[in-house]
């Protein structure tokens, strides 16, 4: 039986990976990976490669952010056109309000104030990254979106 991770856990995970090289994005859904109620592939967490640095280093939406998004959409996403949307627009629009109310700003642009890859960038993308990490893990703990590990 695997005890549930605490936040403190997930934010650690999460920079654990940004310091192993992946970008924002891949940093925080790889620090998810394993909690998900089914297994993810290789292949798989191929779909946050382009999405680091605002997506491609184009400083869209953080990917720290864009990562988190990605988690709650594994969750509670559609499968198909069939499907509902709106729980998965409900939680990430709400998961998205909480971001910006600690952040300021869900944009690479605002939020990364230091010259690209230099130690200053990587150190503040090192610290939102972690912060996103204990932001949705309390997030998914309060919704009760991911079931408890051994049942």
């Amino acid at each position: 039986m695997n005890p549930m991770v605490t936040n403190m856990d997930h934010a650690h995970r999460c920079a654990e990976f940004h310091k192993k090289d992946c970008n924002c994005c891949e940093a925080v859904l790889h620090g998810f990976r394993d909690q998900l109620p089914f297994p993810l592939s290789n292949e798989t967490m191929r779909i946050a490669t382009c999405f680091g640095g605002g997506g491609v280093g184009m400083s869209g939406f953080c990917g720290a952010f864009t990562g988190a998004t990605m988690v709650l959409s594994l969750l509670v996403g559609r499968n198909g056109p069939e499907g509902n949307r709106e729980p998965g627009y409900t939680w990430s629009r709400e998961f998205g309000e909480r971001f910006v109310k600690q952040f300021g700003d869900n944009t690479c642009k605002t939020l990364q104030i230091y010259e690209y890859k230099s130690p200053q960038q990587k150190e503040n993308c090192g610290r939102i990254i972690a912060q996103t990490g204990d932001l949705l893990a309390a997030f998914l703990k309060e919704k009760k979106l991911l079931p408890a590990k051994g049942k």
